[in-house]
């Protein structure tokens, strides 16, 4: 079935969020989450008030370092590829994301920072790795991993029984260039799991507490 590369659109306003409480400015780089698609990201993370968060692709750690800030109390849980990854990458990876995974440095930017006593660093490939993660279960999910269908489906629908189904999920990359995102997205709102884009952002939101 060909979906179309659209999703129902809704706004900050209308999931009552609240302005982030702490931002630092890092240096960018290229592949990470812009600020200004961070600061709605952030909004969202603050109007929920998870106690643990699970984020998949930690990168540079620019998002990671941005989610303990605005969350004093939470336990921030974030995984990435194993360090040599790329030598036994399947296909999927090497076709979509290769150029990020070889560029990578994961946890600069939060390894040597205060805030780090409340990260948890994991290093796996999700299509293998044991999301049991408990005491207490991560309600609130960054999907930004893979861009490949199979691994956005994996990521998603491993997320998705963490928590029962009852939890706020925000998906990166949901625009034309990343139509695998979308296509596995369009499938969740036919099993009427209400998944939306925020208006003016390539983020998909699914708010489910």
């Amino acid at each position: 079935m060909k979906y179309p590369l659209v999703l129902p659109e809704i706004t900050l306003s209308d999931l009552k969020c609240n302005v982030p409480t702490a931002f630092t400015h890092l240096p960018y780089k290229d592949g990470q989450l812009p600020d200004d698609q961070a600061y709605f990201l952030l909004s969202m993370l603050v109007a929920a008030a998870p106690k643990a968060v699970l984020e998949i692709g930690t990168y540079f750690g620019h998002t990671t370092l941005h989610m303990a800030e605005n969350l004093p109390d939470a336990i921030i849980h974030t995984v990435d590829l194993p360090v040599d990854f790329v030598s036994f990458a399947p296909t999927q990876w090497t076709k979509t994301d290769h150029h990020l995974i070889t560029a990578r440095e994961v946890g600069k930017f939060f390894r040597e920072h205060p805030l780090n006593i409340r990260i948890r660093q994991y290093f796996a490939d999700t299509a293998s790795w044991d999301f049991s993660i408990y005491n207490p279960a991560p309600t609130f999910f960054f999907i930004d991993g893979s861009h490949s269908y199979d691994y956005v489906k994996n990521d998603s629908e491993k997320c998705y029984d963490l928590c029962n189904g009852k939890g706020i999920f925000v998906w990166h990359d949901v625009d034309e260039n990343h139509g695998a995102v979308i296509r596995f997205l369009q499938e969740w709102r036919e099993l009427r799991r209400d998944v939306r884009q925020i208006r003016g952002t390539p983020l998909g939101v699914l708010w489910t507490p």
